[in-house]
């Protein structure tokens, strides 16, 4: 009969979750990138995620997305249609409520985002790398929330995971 003690039931279970925190956790969202003069969507994965040493979240999952130069907090009607554009800046791009639709002129790509906890996007493709940007569209019958926060530099740390949105399953662990 194999009898372990709790001493070593401890000592198994610190190695496992040593292991298990080794393994780094990152964000993944789908950003609004371009190529070749074209706005393009991709799958990133930005991060590692780590624990937080700051007061109030001290132990919490965070992630530093860089510095950033302000942030506007924005209210789309219901049914609206933004049109095609090129992002203004490199920014992150919160949908705190809100149903949107992000399609791209000279492709079938298209990215349905749904405001709240996955609500996060990247708008990347601005007019110095894209020509004709992407469209976005909130066809919602409520107000869409968003939260526009550019980034004082491009230095964002991220890996391409595919072409194309992320998908529900490649978001969830959040």
């Amino acid at each position: 009969m194999f009898v372990l003690t709790l001493l070593q039931v401890a000592m198994l279970l610190g190695s496992a979750l040593a292991q298990f925190n080794q393994t780094a956790t990152y964000l993944n969202l789908t950003a609004i990138s371009a190529r070749d003069g074209e706005s393009i969507l991709e799958c990133w994965e930005v991060g590692p995620i780590i624990k937080s040493s700051v007061p109030g979240t001290s132990g919490a999952s965070s992630l530093f997305f860089g510095e950033t130069t302000n942030a506007t907090y924005t209210i789309i009607p219901p049914r609206f249609d933004g049109g095609l554009h090129t992002a203004p800046a490199v920014q992150l791009v919160f949908f705190v409520a809100g149903l949107i639709h992000v399609s791209l002129p000279n492709r079938t790509d298209e990215a349905w985002v749904q405001g709240g906890k996955y609500g996060l996007i990247i708008a990347a493709d601005t007019a110095n790398i894209s020509t004709h940007g992407h469209r976005t569209q909130y066809p919602g019958n409520e107000a869409t929330v968003a939260l526009q926060v550019p980034f004082a530099s491009t230095g964002l740390k991220y890996g391409v995971l595919h072409r194309g949105a992320c998908n529900y399953e490649e978001m969830a662990f959040l």
